[in-house]
């Protein structure tokens, strides 16, 4: 009785091996090509937007577009904007001391949204951009909602202790260098 249930337990062990680990690593393999897709994408967006100093969206759409262009992955994307303000700087009696603080303001993309996007505007589509301004910072932050197969499978194999399922997290910006519009 103890030869059989050895031999069936390697039996199992060489499915195991043979079947489900070559598997697992074809799909993280997959996974890593769909991260390569999502860092250019980003850079891309990124790097066009910085060096124009806005938004259209048709850029957006392109982007998005790009994402999703063979995965089978949704991504959340967290746009953000920083404009630069320069603040006087004031004594307690209200007299301007001849110097500035430079702070930002930030704008998310729930309101960069509503520009671009707003189907009651009278501006047409393809004539509606978001402006930035030189100087002003840039970011957007990429990463997965969806479960992969290969988070699937290690979950499968480790019990559900693989831990936190988004592999996919990139975040990216820099500040504007152009006003081109």
């Amino acid at each position: 009785m103890p030869n059989s249930l050895s031999k069936i337990f390697t039996l199992i062990l060489a499915v195991l091996l043979l079947y489900y680990v070559p598997t697992y690593q074809s799909f993280h393999k997959q996974d890593d090509i769909v991260s390569q897709n999502v860092k250019q994408a980003t850079t891309n967006f990124v790097d066009n937007v910085r060096m124009k100093g806005y938004i259209t969206p048709q850029m957006y759409e392109d982007f998005q577009r790009e994402l999703s262009v063979g995965t089978k992955y949704l991504f959340k994307t967290e746009i953000k904007h920083e404009q630069k303000v320069y603040t006087p700087v004031y004594t307690n009696a209200n007299v301007f001391t001849g110097e500035y603080t430079v702070d930002y303001d930030e704008y998310y993309w729930s309101q960069i949204e509503k520009l671009l996007f707003d189907e009651s505007s009278s501006i047409p589509k393809e004539d509606r951009m978001y402006k930035l301004q030189q100087g002003d910072f840039f970011s957007v932050h990429v990463e997965n909602v969806t479960k992969s197969y290969s988070s699937m499978m290690y979950d499968f194999l480790t019990g559900g202790v693989g831990g936190d399922d988004i592999f996919i997290s990139y975040p990216y910006g820099g500040m504007v260098l152009n006003e081109d519009y």
